[in-house]
């Protein structure tokens, strides 16, 4: 394993966040049949970390277009007991949404920022909004609103869930989906040690003490 040691122009923010998508048909809408999907497992990770105080994340976040202004940085770790955690369906899924899925993202909160299916922003404390939108939350319809914000030791999780009918533009069938989403302020960085493949994953755990923030609707 190789690393290169950067110095930034200034501190930057890291973002853990957890992802959970499951997706899935009126047939299938019985929890029994995908509860082993919702639960949390431990995750195999290469999207980044911080070991005695030091950051270290994938070489490749130097090529996003941001990252030279950046003030934020997230790491994205999916479940591995969802089926979505397969590269395949990610794509997939990314493609559908319009959703890049590289696991690192650079932000510049001068400004509000959209990640997937929310607004981050930073008003002295990193803020999060739910930014709704049928294709990829669904029905019930929800509300642009402040979720809560997110502080150092104190992950929070968001629950929410829906359903798209596109039978009557394309004849599919309708689709149900629950996203669950875990997000950790690790903390501020002046350096980061980039990681140049090949290099060993690492065992990440969904932190237990956790805020929840549960949308969940009855869809039926």
């Amino acid at each position: 394993m190789k690393i290169r040691e950067i110095k930034l122009k200034r501190p930057v923010k890291i973002l853990q966040v957890f992802r959970n998508i499951v997706e899935y048909s009126k047939a299938e809408k019985s929890f029994d049949k995908r509860k082993e999907e919702i639960n949390w497992g431990a995750i195999q990770s290469k999207s980044g970390y911080v070991l005695d105080h030091e950051l270290y994340l994938p070489d490749t976040i130097i090529e996003d277009p941001g990252f030279n202004n950046c003030d934020l940085i997230t790491m994205v770790d999916d479940n591995p007991l969802t089926s979505f955690a397969s590269t395949g369906k990610q794509y997939k899924w990314a493609s559908k949404y319009g959703y890049n899925l590289l696991n690192n993202h650079c932000f510049n909160l001068g400004h509000s920022r959209e990640f997937e299916i929310f607004n981050i922003k930073n008003d002295g404390v990193l803020e999060l909004y739910l930014k709704y939108g049928y294709f990829e939350v669904g029905i019930p319809e929800r509300g642009n609103f402040k979720l809560c914000d997110i502080r150092k030791q104190s992950p929070v999780e968001i629950k929410i869930n829906g359903k798209t009918d596109f039978s009557l533009s394309s004849r599919r069938a309708r689709v149900f989906q629950e996203k669950y989403y875990v997000f950790e302020y690790i903390g501020d960085f002046n350096k980061i040690n980039l990681l140049r493949e090949p290099y060993d994953h690492i065992i990440k755990h969904i932190p237990s003490d956790r805020k929840v923030v549960d949308l969940i609707k009855p869809l039926w």
